[in-house]
């Protein structure tokens, strides 16, 4: 292969010299470039044969911009790390062969294989190819997932203008229940069956997730997306940090023309119904008003040379929570709305610069200021309207790249990204959390508290076409490092066993909550001063090797190896200070792991151009989040220190009251909720933090990942993947149970818990995509998801809440993630209409998820069921009374609060578990034209156009959205009439799936 150079000769001199001493200053690091995409082929004769000697040109056609390849015996060119775009390719021969050109698309991530077949001269002397016969079935990847790309980012209806929401449209992503009080307002993406906090989202190749939580970081304006990758299973060596899906996100750039646009989108109370769980005698609508202003432009520094891009938008939200109020008179929890604003500001601006023929450099920075009023995480179903907290998430994120050109076979990419962030959360109430079985009141014992993340990310590819081989090889360096200050448990926690007060306990003349019974109160032992926890750092290492190799004309071979390694995932830096007290609890040593090798193989095997079959397996790791560390710091048993006191309702070892008379009086110095609720004597169990370590066998999660599947074009247009997808992920973190030791900063015993890599996932799966495309009516995508997903636990790596029923029997939590959904489909499309309109819909339809169905005092799940066995172990409610009725003729079930055995009640027969979700969204537009360079384009756009009841929750605890605790009536409390009963619509109050709403928006292009 030879290089040529087409375009103008430019100093090189200025550019390659500082930029050489970077280049060798990060050359042992290796990269994670996800957003790169390559074009590839032969060229040949009519007859087949390769033709050497003809240079093919790649053009981009925004920016004027072009790299050449010259073709040697194989016939063979190859253009890598290449942006997404739209480019011309062309290839002109020696005398007596056509010129050829095809206009391509290429997108984020994709690996194009464009053969190019000259024609004998004659009469025409260039063949032109149109870009909508460019092939559609991918012959070279054995990956899956989707792009989603610039047309369905413009014209798809979003509630709310988050373009993370579209990843929805590929098999095998979901939304997912929210896991952290931070993560109210981010949209998080189950995929394969987990529940978001391992995803990973990148944005021009910079890693942008949350290592202190999970989840994402800095959100982008819409306006300012070109497109984005969801990589849902089995991609390359060179992905990594996650053990589900990786979101790949490419931003615009300037071209060689000024061009921008502002927008305006407004949405009121007046546009849309009300929720289903609306109630009437509340006598007033919940508020709702949102406007959102966008604008972007970019263009020119200098043609073909220089390009620049800003993108800006504006949310300012009133809108509401649905909350509970306790009604002590009448003994019922009734629903309201609070209000509950939210302010939302988002730029973007980026720098591209054509250096050298060789030499390209790109800069972006993103800011989000977001700040609000609303919910905090919920532990029951619905919470009181003290139950709330404002938070400030202030993020930012840059990336500088470098893109060098040795030869057109030889390309690296240099980068270097920076990401960080501060929240606050402060409650809105001074009172401690009070946990109803039905409802959550007071402040959470969560907060206030304040995170502040700095992330620093050195990374490095290397392109190497050879022959029949493209390799690469990269790697990265992160340091990461957060400071926690949380004021967790400084107001108390009180779990409740009942959700009113029956009678005059204390003999004070007045039935109030000082009367009500509960089983054990956690508070600091220092409520005055809060938990600082600074210098949570870790740096992450890994390099990865990939090779896809067309081994045959009909048969690429996908090959890769990719290592990881974390410094101080198992918290190896703070060691040396654990706890003496707990030191027989920690076994063998604690030291970094050095294992985790990623092998991953897959093949494509082209039947013909319209017809592949793939497949492969890989090996995949999950990062463990900084919060595992601040368990074992902050719950050591000094740092902070709980204080667990037994409430009024326990009994001793014989199930005598110690607190209650005989006809249910408090005795003397009976602990009282409002009054005296942390006096009751020093308590282990039921409930109590206690003191957290990790393991010393502690290990980053690993996910197993199988597929096999066949795509065909038929037709023209119709386009169709089907694959089979089986995960099982291992060494997946669950905190057990495991003893516990006198304390004496607090002077009674503390449970100890250890957080191991002791459990499961699985998920099995079927994903359908079809693609049909029509030239003059639009296009229609289908996206079909068949799966089981089956894990040990609520959460993927948090194990915060309830601990297991047995904690040497840890098969007893396996059942259904639960946000576990048999059947989902999504619909969406575009079509052009007459006089110039147009229609793009997103039709969901979906099963539901499964309930954890609770004990009577709301404090665990009933332990003798399948964990999440509503609408899974139970379909009905008659079949759960059959269990019922078994369970109470053999005894009822052992309820810690009780201390002993309770009868569970009966539930109604219209109780419910899960409901399905069925929400048809859409826009209708007209674009108006004024010359050839303005338009404006007139917006409506309908949310769940039929008005649709959707129940579902938002937090992992209960997503199934209906009352999961099996609450005895007070007047017959043999039946539980709350239970099974709707408390939320899909979305909260106005989110996706929620009441039908309208929304109108104009936006103005030049």
């Amino acid at each position: 292969m030879t290089e040529v150079i087409v375009r103008k000769s430019i100093p090189t001199r200025a550019v390659c010299g500082p930029l050489l001493f970077i280049f060798l200053l990060f050359s042992s690091l290796h990269a994670q470039q996800s957003a790169a995409g390559s074009i590839a082929g032969t060229v040949a004769d009519p007859s087949g044969r390769a033709v050497s000697g003809v240079t093919v040109t790649l053009t981009n056609a925004s920016q004027g911009t072009e790299r050449t390849f010259t073709t040697q015996n194989d016939g063979m060119f190859s253009f890598a790390t290449l942006a997404a775009a739209n480019y011309t390719l062309s290839a002109v021969a020696p005398s007596g062969f056509t010129t050829w050109r095809e206009a391509v698309n290429l997108e984020v991530g994709q690996s194009l294989n464009l053969p190019i077949r000259l024609q004998v001269a004659g009469e025409r002397t260039t063949v032109e190819v149109d870009a909508g016969t460019q092939q559609a079935v991918d012959t070279t990847s054995s990956a899956l997932g989707g792009v989603i790309g610039s047309r369905q980012i413009e014209t798809l209806p979003l509630n709310g203008r988050n373009y993370l929401e579209l990843s929805y449209l590929v098999p095998g992503n979901a939304p997912a229940p929210t896991f952290d009080p931070t993560k109210q307002h981010t949209v998080l993406v189950s995929s394969a069956g987990q529940l978001g906090r391992g995803g990973s989202v990148t944005i021009d190749g910079a890693d942008n997730n949350d290592d202190s939580v999970g989840g994402s970081l800095v959100n982008v304006p819409q306006d300012a997306v070109q497109e984005f990758q969801i990589a849902s299973n089995r991609f390359s060596a060179g992905l990594g940090r996650s053990g589900s899906t990786v979101v790949n996100v490419v931003t615009k750039q300037g071209t060689n023309s000024l061009h921008g646009g502002i927008s305006f989108y407004e949405r009121d109370k007046v546009l849309q119904g009300l929720p289903a769980t609306y109630d009437p005698s509340v006598g007033s609508t919940p508020p709702f008003h949102r406007q959102q202003y966008a604008g972007d432009v970019g263009g020119p520094i200098k043609r073909d040379k220089a390009w620049w891009f800003v993108a800006m938008e504006d949310r300012q939200q009133l809108g509401a929570d649905l909350v509970g109020e306790r009604n002590l008179e009448n003994q019922t929890i009734t629903r309201k709305f609070a209000t509950a604003p939210l302010h939302d500001f988002l730029t973007t601006e980026r720098l591209d610069w054509q250096a050298t023929e060789r030499d390209r450099i790109g800069f972006r920075h993103s800011l989000e200021l977001e700040d609000d009023l609303g919910q905090s995480q919920l532990d029951r179903s619905l919470g009181t309207e003290a139950y709330r907290q404002t938070a400030e998430n202030h993020l930012q994120g840059l990336i500088a790249d470098w893109t060098h050109i040795f030869t057109p076979a030889v390309v690296n990419r240099l980068s270097f990204a920076d990401n960080n962030f501060i929240n606050t959360i402060l409650p809105t109430s001074t009172a401690p959390q009070i946990s109803f079985p039905d409802i959550d009141d007071g402040a959470t014992y969560r907060v206030p508290q304040q995170t502040l993340q700095f992330r620093l990310q050195g990374d490095e590819m290397l392109a190497w076409t050879h022959h029949r081989h493209a390799f690469t090889f990269g790697g990265e360096v992160q340091w990461i490092d957060a400071d926690f200050h949380l004021g967790v448990f400084q107001q108390g926690n009180i779990q409740a066993v009942e959700d009113f007060p029956d009678f005059d306990r204390n003999g004070d003349g007045k039935v109030d909550d000082d009367d009500l019974l509960f089983a054990v109160a956690l508070r600091s032992s220092t409520p005055e001063h809060a938990l600082i926890l600074p210098n949570n750092d870790n740096y992450h290492i890994a390099w990865f090797v990939q090779d896809d190799w067309k081994a045959l004309p009909k048969l690429t071979l996908n090959a890769g190896l990719r290592w990881e390694m974390d410094t101080n995932l198992n918290n190896l830096n703070w060691y040396g200070n654990r706890n003496p007290i707990v030191e027989s609890f920690y076994q063998g040593t604690r030291h970094r792991n050095y294992n985790n090798w990623g092998p991953r193989v897959g093949f494509n095997y082209a039947v013909n151009p319209d017809l592949s079959i793939h497949g492969g397996y890989g090996i995949y790791y999950d990062r463990i989040t900084l919060e595992i560390m601040s368990l074992e710091k902050g719950l050591d048993g000094r740092a902070l220190a709980l204080n667990v006191t037994a409430g009024n309702v326990i009994t001793d070892p014989d199930g005598v009251p110690i607190y209650l008379n005989q006809d249910g009086t408090f005795k003397p110095g009976a602990p009282q909720v409002l009054s005296s609720a942390f006096s009751g004597f020093p308590f282990v169990g039921a409930g109590a933090a206690g003191i957290d370590i990790i393991n010393n066998r502690l290990r980053s999660p690993m996910v197993q990942q199988f597929n096999l599947g066949v795509e065909e074009q038929i037709g023209q247009g119709l386009l169709v993947k089907v694959d089979g997808v089986h995960n099982l992920g291992t060494r997946f973190v669950i905190g057990r149970p495991v003893g516990s030791v006198y304390n004496p900063e607090t002077q009674g015993p503390d449970a100890v818990t250890d957080l191991e890599s002791a459990v499961n996932t699985k998920y099995d799966a079927l994903w359908v995509s079809v693609r049909q495309q029509f030239r003059k009516y639009g296009e229609f995508d289908a996206a079909y998801t068949l799966a089981k997903a089956f894990n040990y636990a609520n959460d993927d790596q948090i194990p915060f809440e309830y601990a297991p029923i047995d904690p040497n029997d840890l098969q007893r939590e396996y059942g259904p993630t639960p946000n576990d959904q048999r059947h989902r489909l999504v619909l969406s499309g575009l079509a052009n209409l007459p006089w110039k309109f147009r229609f793009a819909p997103i039709w969901t339809i979906a099963s539901g998820v499964p309930m954890d169905i609770l004990l009577p005092d709301g404090s665990e799940r009933v332990p003798t069921m399948q964990r999440n066995a509503g609408a899974r172990q139970f379909h009905n409610a008659r079949e759960l009374n059959a269990f019922i009725a078994n369970t109470n003729a053999g005894g009822g079930v052992y309820e810690a609060s009780a201390n002993g055995y309770v009868i569970l009640p009966q539930v109604g027969p219209n109780a419910r578990f899960s409901d399905s979700f069925n929400a048809l969204d859409f826009r209708l537009d007209r674009t108006i034209t004024f010359g050839d360079r303005y338009s404006l384009d007139l917006m409506g756009e309908a949310f769940n156009i039929f008005n649709m009841t959707n129940i579902l929750g938002t937090s992992n605890l209960n997503y199934s959205g209906y009352a999961n605790a099996l609450t005895p009536d007070r007047n017959d409390p043999a039946f539980s009439s709350s239970f099974g009963t709707p408390v939320s619509t899909a979305g909260g109050v106005f989110g996706s799936g929620g009441p039908r709403a309208f929304q109108f928006a104009a936006r103005f292009t030049f």
